[in-house]
This record gives structure tokens, C-alpha cells and sequence, in this order.
């Protein structure tokens, strides 16, 4: 059995409001014990302190969760443990989304990244994104969009270029807290050998930097995670800061 899970992770977290909203619905955790590690982004929506809600609850649920566990994480007990805390977040958020008229409708996106002694369980609902990199392959984005342009797009309706300027390119087919119960969700294992850095963002961030200046930035030598994580932050915001910008490092 490796040691692996005990390794001591260099990993980062940051979260920004942005230059043109008034608050900020994005939240972005990154934990390590010596069961694992553990980051989440969550995008929350609905607008009025509504989406942060939502957003908080989905993140205090998963990281609560992780931090009470006393066993070593396989990927098959990670994703065991994450799911529920996701069913449970999501019970949370709809039952409050009908407790009061100013949380309806409020809802949030998950990406979670759980590393475990044999892989990494990663799980996605809604359009916040999970990237791998290494010197090898780069880039790689280990996660589907679950937002109706992307449905458009796999389905051949659209092209890549008219995805970023499509007039429901925000619109989401899937999100934490708008169902009774969490359906359709994206999952799944990647081996812990096949990177060197994972990284978890919000659209605040890959709809304001590019892919190639995303892997400039996670390839740099020069930076820990912590600078690599500001950078991409500030990257951000000097591209316009248009929306909430939150993001989750992992990094040897």
C-alpha cells in the first residue's frame, strides 16, 4: 500500500469578488490531513447574498465532512464519503430555498477533488472546472461543462467560437440545491501518477484566461502554489474581472 496519502501537499485556495459584482458567490477550500487532500470550488447563484448561501453550504458540508474522517482514503471510500456530503449539502440548500421567499431558487455549482491512496475522486455539477497538469500532457480538463451551451456544443448545434459568445452561455443544466435530489452527476477517478498540479476553478476565471496562459501560469517553476493561485487570480481581474473569481490548487 503506498504512502502516497501521507505526503504532505503544498496546496492554495483563493477566492475574489471581482471588479463588477457586489458580492461575492464564490467560495474555493483546499484541506490536506494524513487521510488526503481535499479542494472544492462552488459558483453559487441566484443573485441578492442568495448564491453565497448556497455556495458556503456545499463547501462547509464537504470540508467538514473530510476533516471528521479518521480512516486512509481509497478513491472508491472518497467517492463513497463525497457523494453523501454533496446529497446532504443538497438536501440543506433546497429545504432553505423554500424556508424563506429570499432564498428561492438559489443554488450553487460544485467541483470537488478528493486524493486519495490510489487515485483522485473527482466530482463536477455545473459548469465549475477541474484541470490536470503535468510536463507531459499539459493541460488537461477533466471535467464536462453541465451548462446548456456545452449540450449545444456535443450536440454539433454550435461551434467552440460561438460558445464564448452565446446569449445562454451562462445557463446551467445542473447545479447543487434546485432538485430534491442531486441527479446527473459527473464523476470520476483519475490516477494520482497522471499529474503534478490539479486545479479547480470558476468560470470567473477560464472565461477571462486562456487555457495556454492558464498552463503558463501551473508550469512556472518559479512559483509556489500559493503565487501560482494569486496570479491566476490577478490574471483575472486584469482581464476585467467581468464575474466572481474562486480557485483550488494542489500542487507537488
Amino acid at each position: 500500500m503506498s504512502n502516497d496519502n501521507l505526503k504532505k501537499k503544498n496546496i492554495a485556495a483563493v477566492s475574489n469578488i471581482g471588479c463588477r459584482r457586489h458580492n461575492n458567490e464564490d467560495m474555493a477550500y483546499a484541506g490536506s490531513t494524513q487521510y488526503g487532500t481535499l479542494l472544492v470550488v462552488a459558483d453559487g447563484m441566484g443573485g441578492h447574498r442568495k448564491g453565497e448561501v448556497a455556495s458556503k453550504e456545499v463547501v462547509d458540508t464537504l470540508s467538514i465532512t473530510f476533516a471528521s474522517n479518521r480512516h486512509r482514503l481509497s478513491s472508491s471510500s472518497a467517492k463513497r464519503m463525497t457523494k453523501k456530503a454533496i446529497k446532504k449539502a443538497n438536501k440543506n440548500i433546497y429545504k432553505m430555498s423554500f424556508a424563506t421567499g429570499e432564498f428561492e431558487e438559489m443554488g450553487t455549482t460544485v467541483v470537488a477533488a478528493l486524493r486519495g491512496i490510489d487515485g483522485t475522486y473527482v466530482i463536477n455539477l455545473g459548469d465549475s472546472r477541474c484541470y490536470s497538469y503535468s510536463q507531459d500532457s499539459g493541460l488537461v480538463r477533466q471535467t464536462i461543462d453541465q451548462s446548456y451551451v456545452e449540450l449545444l456544443y456535443e450536440n454539433g448545434r454550435i461551434s467552440k467560437k460561438e460558445m464564448q459568445s452565446h446569449p445562454q452561455k451562462n445557463m446551467l443544466i445542473n447545479a447543487v440545491g434546485i432538485n430534491p435530489d442531486v441527479s446527473e452527476i459527473q464523476d470520476k477517478i483519475i490516477d494520482n501518477s497522471s499529474y503534478s498540479i490539479l486545479l479547480l476553478c470558476s468560470d470567473g476565471l477560464y472565461n477571462m484566461v486562456s487555457d495556454e496562459d492558464i498552463a503558463k501560469v501551473l508550469s512556472d517553476k518559479g512559483l509556489d502554489v500559493q503565487a501560482k493561485a494569486d496570479t491566476l487570480i490577478k490574471m483575472a481581474l486584469d482581464a476585467g474581472g467581468n464575474d466572481n473569481i474562486a480557485v483550488s490548487i494542489m500542487g507537488e
